[in-house]
């Protein structure tokens, strides 16, 4: 069974942020599949199942994303290994889509609350917004851009963006991180 996890912060105020990249990837695929998203309380998440696939948003803010996957994949008896989380990430150019299995957070607290909870051995989709930090940026001023909306030039070629990253969900689930990581890096 896989668990595949999108990252995000609830409610209308964070809808539209780069932050919330990883919660309209996994919407999107939800959509193209002609499936709907279940709430549950135990597990503080949006979840669909899926044959042998769950696929989630966790209803908690970004930093404590990793409570509720680690909840479901107890649930289900899910190895990490076989978790992939979807997230935005600065330090790709904006678009740019990048597989990974294990490794550190690079600062991404979602990712930091996930490790806390499964260790670093799990998948990783990986899609770039781009930094601030290029312009010689503070930290508040990422965290600040990451908790803002994309601009009307990035909206443009969000649709594209948002369309490789579901093929890649689809290609995990098909075929295997490491192939989907061949296809796709």
């Amino acid at each position: 069974m896989k668990l595949i996890a999108g990252l995000g912060n609830p409610g209308a105020k964070y809808r539209g942020n780069r932050h919330n990249l990883g919660f309209v990837v996994v919407d999107n695929f939800a959509k193209e599949n002609g499936l709907s998203w279940r709430f549950s309380q135990d597990w503080s998440c949006y979840f669909i199942k899926r044959g042998d696939s769950v696929f989630i948003k966790p209803s908690t803010f970004m930093n404590r994303s990793g409570d509720s996957i680690r909840k479901v994949s107890d649930y289900y008896k899910i190895d990490p290994s076989d978790v992939l989380v979807v997230y935005d990430d600065i330090d790709l150019p904006f678009g740019k889509i990048r597989l990974a299995f294990n490794g550190l957070s690079a600062g991404h607290h979602g990712i930091d609350s996930v490790i806390e909870n499964l260790g670093m051995e799990f998948g990783r989709l990986r899609v770039g917004i781009s930094s601030p930090r290029e312009d010689g940026k503070s930290k508040e001023d990422v965290s600040h851009y990451v908790l803002s909306d994309f601009s009307a030039s990035e909206k443009k070629q969000l649709s594209k963006i948002i369309s490789n990253s579901t093929e890649a969900i689809t290609s995990y689930l098909d075929e295997g991180l490491n192939s989907t990581m061949n296809k796709f890096n």
